[in-house]
């Protein structure tokens, strides 16, 4: 009998590619709910002294303060952390800022480069990949989109607007605009149909090559044909998933109207247009990866919205005892909601395998300083949320000084990675104890 390749396929009408199993080794059972990652990005650090929480007699018994009362009804499903530092971006190429959001999700230093920094220094990009592609690796590579990138007033197109990296100095820019963040995720093509049609047209795979099938059966000996009819049940089962979910449950959204989304003031329509795409996305299972930015590091805009005018970096520079970096505590606080809308919008729908999206689902929000007015890296505002990680939540774990890049190895191995570093090796010493 002649052995199928591992990568032969059949094809339908239309070029519709369906893999067959590997059938020398293929016995997998159903496996758990697919694991989701979000990664968030605030600029140019927090007020600090009202950041993390009060601690209590151990890590559950501690108390949020002003800024994360939007928080307050998802406690239990947050892990705050302190005593994390960036030492990685301490020296090296480029300006503290540039540094910092480099390493957020790389671990890595920059190259050399032409990028002008806010202190007239310049830099390049990144040195190495960031954690969510690699998880995009391990999770994302049977989903129509491997990852996201999203922004919101992310302007910069230099090392100071990217947190997301293919590899070394391989910068993946955020998009801005939700307008085209609804094309790619539910139109098949551009300009093509809405995301039901797509289903419609697409309803059933296997009926386009079940004479195939049949074909290629009786060239089988009898455990390959039952492995085969197993398989195809499996993929049935999935395209039931995708194309018969109950009305609700996977729906194609409006399209986006006219806006300028690099205003100040379209933030929040923005912002909330984005993260419904981003729940929708992993909803329908479109994507299982995404990054989001709040703007870009260098950050020379207000926040009308909330009363605040001026520059948010310049606002990060006061002293603590100026009653203008007052301010930022309205920023902070306006982030928080938007963390707990993403929460929201996770715990409200179910996942077709089993629990609820926040269940299965990894939010960890990050900046590239603690505290603005000195561009310091010790004491990250790190935050971290949901199931999917496998971890205790609820807490305020103070690891006393531990390197950022061991909690990046940590959330790499929380998906199923055997990671031992990540990034710079001279400030990585492997995953974090206690989580």
């Amino acid at each position: 009998m002649k052995r199928l390749s591992r990568r032969n396929v059949l094809r339908g009408a239309g070029g519709v590619a369906v893999a067959l199993p590997l059938l020398a080794d293929w016995a997998r059972a159903d496996g758990p709910p697919p694991k989701r990652f979000i990664a968030s990005y605030v600029p140019n650090g927090v007020f600090t002294p009202q950041w993390f929480p009060t601690a209590g007699a151990d890590e559950r018994t501690f108390t949020l303060g002003a800024i994360h009362q939007p928080l307050v009804p998802y406690k239990d499903r947050c892990l705050f952390v302190q005593g994390i530092d960036m030492n990685v971006a301490i020296q090296g190429t480029g300006e503290m800022h540039q540094r910092g959001l480099g390493a957020l999700l790389t671990g890595a230093k920059l190259n050399s480069g032409t990028f002008i920094g806010n202190d007239g220094s310049s830099a390049g990009w990144a040195k190495g990949k960031s954690i969510d592609q690699e998880v995009a690796l391990m999770i994302g590579q049977t989903t129509r989109l491997s990852s996201l990138q999203l922004g919101v007033n992310a302007q910069e197109r230099d090392v100071s607007g990217v947190m997301s990296y293919g590899g070394d100095a391989v910068p993946l820019l955020p998009q801005n605009d939700p307008r085209v963040t609804f094309r790619n995720l539910f139109m098949d093509g551009a300009p093509g149909p809405m995301l039901d049609a797509v289903q419609a047209r697409r309803k059933s795979v296997l009926d386009a090559v079940l004479d195939q099938v049949a074909v290629v059966k009786r060239r089988m000996g009898a455990v390959d044909q039952q492995r085969l009819d197993a398989h195809f049940t499996k993929v049935r089962e999935l395209e039931r998933r995708v194309t018969a979910l109950p009305p609700g449950t996977c729906p194609a959204p409006m399209a986006p109207g006219e806006l300028n989304p690099l205003t100040e003031a379209a933030m929040p329509e923005v912002a909330k247009l984005q993260l419904d795409f981003v729940l929708l996305a992993f909803q329908c299972d479109l994507t299982r990866v995404a990054t989001i930015m709040w703007s870009d590091a260098k950050n020379h805009r207000g926040m009308p919205f909330l009363g605040i005018n001026s520059s948010i970096h310049n606002i990060t520079h006061y002293g603590d005892s100026d009653m203008g970096r007052l301010k930022l505590i309205d920023r902070d606080r306006w982030q928080m909601q938007q963390f707990a809308y993403i929460l929201e919008g996770l715990k409200n729908v179910a996942d077709p395998n089993g629990g609820t999206l926040l269940d299965n689902t990894l939010v960890f929000q990050g900046s590239d300083v603690s505290r603005g007015n000195v561009h310091s890296h010790d004491d990250m505002p790190h935050l971290l949320a949901g199931g999917a990680a496998g971890w205790q939540m609820g807490r305020f774990v103070r690891f006393g000084g531990q390197q950022h890049n061991n909690l990046l190895v940590s959330i790499l191995n929380a998906f199923g990675g055997t990671h031992t570093t990540w990034g710079d090796p001279a400030f990585c010493t492997g995953p974090l104890r206690g989580l």
